[in-house]
């Protein structure tokens, strides 16, 4: 679903998922970059071999200086990790100066912007009020928004095994002090050899992302795929047995660019333009906080707005509306009120109808415009079709089986019916649609006998056809 015409497309399925509490966010340095201004994760290897006086000639600052220069070359960002460079710098430099640098650099302006922050953290909350939120940046924005939410970091980390245990800021990779002088507890996990002990010889970094992706559906913000977190956190589980369907990734650039960048990781990419420093996808991310913060209010105004009838939507706006209708709880209040949305919305519900031939419309009297069904009823989800040549009668156009359908059981549907063949509107198992009409019946209006007065859109087909079938059966008995 798109919240904004031009922003990234959020499945469904994550949607759903973070209303229920099944969702953990993972946020990256692009979290703190975008409007508080803080570096990257490479950003901050520069800063700190400038503050720490390293010469031009050391391995370091050299391989600085040889990945800005592949990046601009081969235009691939992250062939050189940064991991890297701090693993060259522990070689003349102790860890502890080192950490104080890197502290250093990332103390934030008095003025620091943390909206990024508490969208993510309106995001992260769940309809309990308990946070989930994981983060490997070092800085303290997200303790910054004012929440007095508790803190976790290593060595002490939270099981998400056990319930309820997860509710707070989890600092995968260390924080800083509040002074922005040194690090916390055991340190940051910055070069490649504390990766290494993180994620693989020790392995606390591993254990706990394993039971995370067990249990939850991660998504991954601020981050690139060839990002050295992302990199450590999916290859240490890449031979493991932990269950990586339901991880997705907020990506900007070109969609299959970052479709593919993230795939091979196990991960869906969710792309996005990052033009105007990602402005798609914050306000995105904001509109979608608006959603978590107040779900019942998001989902009257978008039937309030579907009152309008499918024609004066834009396609994601329509594509609201379906999102509502996908659920039980969407219909019920699709259904309710004293002004009831346009029967015509059922050409927008139904995904033939969405895809059916332009034609021209003619009576005795005046022939009709030429009329597309897609330009009235298409969903910002939907591909686009091809155009028929408007003089060819006999022009067809496909009906794409994955284009979403109100009438195809989804899984929620099938999650509710034991027998998912009971009930349906096509196909072979159609014509038992009276068990679903019974179902209707009952929760409508209890023993009632009568079907003439049902709130369906009494003219259309479907209400027609599910009336005869009520009638001429055995419902009430």
């Amino acid at each position: 679903m798109l919240f904004l015409a031009d922003g990234p497309s959020i499945p469904d399925d994550l949607l759903l998922a973070r209303d229920q509490g099944r969702v953990i966010f993972f946020c990256g340095a692009g979290v703190s970059r975008v409007r508080a201004q803080l570096p990257d994760f490479f950003g901050l290897a520069s800063q700190v071999v400038a503050r720490l006086g390293v010469e031009q000639n050391s391995p370091a600052y050299r391989l600085i200086h040889e990945a800005r220069e592949i990046d601009q070359r081969v235009g691939i960002p992250g062939v050189i990790s940064a991991d890297r460079v701090f693993g060259l710098l522990e070689r003349d430099f102790a860890s502890r100066d080192i950490e104080e640098a890197v502290a250093s650099a990332l103390k934030p302006p008095a003025d620091c912007d943390l909206t990024a922050h508490r969208i993510l953290l309106d995001l992260a909350t769940t309809p309990e009020g308990t946070v989930q939120l994981v983060t490997t940046n070092f800085d303290r924005l997200f303790n910054d928004c004012g929440r007095n939410l508790r803190v976790w970091q290593p060595p002490r980390l939270p099981n998400p095994s056990l319930p309820n245990e997860i509710n707070g800021i989890v600092y995968l990779h260390g924080r800083s002090t509040s002074t922005y002088t040194a690090a916390e507890n055991d340190g940051f996990v910055l070069s490649s050899s504390e990766f290494g002990r993180a994620y693989l010889s020790d392995g606390w970094a591993t254990t706990f992302i394993r039971e995370i992706f067990r249990k939850y559906i991660v998504v991954f913000v601020g981050y690139t795929a060839d990002d050295p977190p992302v990199q450590y956190l999916l290859e240490a589980l890449r031979k493991t047995s932990s269950n990586r369907e339901n991880a997705y990734a907020f990506q900007g650039g070109d969609h299959d660019d970052a479709v593919a960048r993230w795939r091979h990781k196990g991960v869906e990419a969710i792309p996005y333009s990052p033009e105007d420093t990602h402005a798609a996808l914050w306000k995105s991310l904001d509109a979608w906080a608006e959603r978590a913060r107040n779900p019942d209010a998001w989902f009257t105004k978008v039937v309030d707005a579907s009152k309008k009838g499918p024609t004066a939507l834009q396609p994601h706006e329509r594509g609201k509306v379906a999102h509502v209708i996908s659920t039980y709880e969407g219909v019920k209040r699709f259904c309710e009120g004293a002004v009831i949305p346009p029967a015509e919305w059922l050409c927008v519900f139904d995904k033939y109808r969405r895809f059916e031939r332009p034609s021209n419309s003619i009576s005795l009297s005046n022939k009709e415009p030429y009329v597309d069904p897609f330009d009235l009823y298409g969903l910002d989800s939907d591909p686009l079709p091809t155009k028929p040549d408007p003089e060819d009668n006999y022009a067809k156009r496909e009906t794409p089986s994955n284009a979403w359908d109100a009438f195809e059981l989804n899984h929620l549907d099938k999650a509710a019916i034991r027998d998912e063949n009971l009930t349906a509107f096509r196909g072979h198992w159609a014509n038992t649609s009276r068990v679903l009409f019974r179902a209707y019946i009952n929760w409508a209006y209890g023993s009632q006998k009568s079907a003439t007065s049902l709130p369906l859109y009494g003219g259309h087909p479907i209400s027609r056809h599910l009336i005869r079938t009520f009638n001429s059966s055995s419902l009430g008995s």
